[in-house]
């Protein structure tokens, strides 16, 4: 289902539209966007778990790249398999500006890929991995000798996440420090991150499309705190049975949860209310893990008192990657 072109495997790319502003790399199909709620606003572009992945026949290869504009910067991430770049090829600074940026190939891979053998690593170090910014990417070519990676270059399983802004992993500080990231690499599996930033309104089509991939064997569902405001209680219950309805008929462990602690003043027994439905909801369904038990600290927020620090990544990575673990085979 991921997008191959040019040599290259674009990891958890659905499709590149065609935009005013460039090539735009999308996580959602064109009939998955055209059912969703709001479209025009949706964060199925806002890239999260996006990575650009080919084996190197050259010493360097050139991407041509650019981003949308962004109040933060904005950083491409390097890696050979799990390996960062040294200091020099670790990150590249990405502007709306279409630039290229050169990625060299280390003069030690034929040790790193020693090491990744004798530890048992997802990733054989010759796939390199160019690792998105969480804003939408644009991408306009690549030149050097590039190929796709062989499937047992890369995990030989994968984690699905969905949910809001946190399961994006805003304020992560980069894309390794996401929860959903740090829940992959303690299974030593790949990634497929569908976390919607404002936009995790629990579709139908949405639902239907995840069940449907065929390509991951594990899963956790985020749900609330997107829907706060603009869903009564009631409108809620019946989008969460809807949603979890197909993942609770598959046969692959999945989880559900709400929210993590977040401040709400407007509305607390709102709040209350929602955690209770996505309980109620899943019970005898899914195996559920409220999100206080996941993250119950305030201190482990920013300063919005809602998107986790990297801190507080790590503590619901940690406390959900348990939960997991019970449900899902070693």
């Amino acid at each position: 289902m991921e997008v191959e072109k040019s040599g290259i495997l674009f990891h958890n790319v659905e499709r590149i539209r065609e935009t005013s502003a460039g090539p735009l790399l999308d996580r959602v199909p064109e009939t998955v966007f055209a059912q969703l709620d709001e479209p025009a606003t949706h964060t199925s572009s806002d890239a999260s778990g996006v990575e650009l992945r080919f084996v190197m026949n050259a010493p360097t290869v050139t991407l041509m790249l650019a981003v949308e504009k962004a109040a933060e910067a904005q950083v491409a991430y390097i890696r050979y398999g799990t390996f960062p770049g040294t200091w020099s090829a670790s990150s590249r600074i990405l502007t709306p500006q279409k630039a290229t940026i050169t990625i060299p190939r280390p003069v030690n891979l034929f040790r790193l890929q020693a090491l990744a053998r004798q530890q048992h690593l997802a990733f054989d170090p010759a796939v390199v991995r160019v690792c998105l910014p969480y804003c939408r990417n644009y991408f306009y070519g690549v030149s050097g000798d590039v190929a796709v990676p062989a499937p047992t270059q890369m995990p030989q399983r994968t984690y699905l996440a969905y949910g809001s802004s946190i399961t994006h992993g805003s304020l992560a500080l980069n894309p390794f420090a996401t929860y959903p990231q740090l829940i992959a690499d303690r299974f030593n599996a790949d990634l497929l991150n569908f976390g919607f930033p404002g936009s995790a309104w629990l579709e139908p089509s949405v639902a239907d499309y995840l069940v449907g991939r065929d390509d991951w064997q594990f899963a956790s569902i985020e749900m609330g705190i997107n829907m706060l405001g603009a869903f009564s209680p009631e409108a809620f219950r019946q989008r969460v049975r809807r949603f979890i309805a197909p993942f609770a008929q598959d046969s692959r462990p999945v989880v559900a949860t709400d929210m993590v602690v977040t401040d709400y003043p407007e509305d607390p027994a709102k709040v209350a209310a929602f955690r209770r439905i996505v309980r109620e909801e899943t019970t005898g369904k899914l195996p559920y893990i409220s999100g206080l038990d996941l993250l119950a600290d305030m201190t482990a927020l920013s300063s919005d008192l809602l998107h986790p620090t990297a801190q507080g990544m790590a503590q619901i990575a940690a406390h959900l990657g348990d939960f997991l673990a019970s449900q899902v085979p070693a």
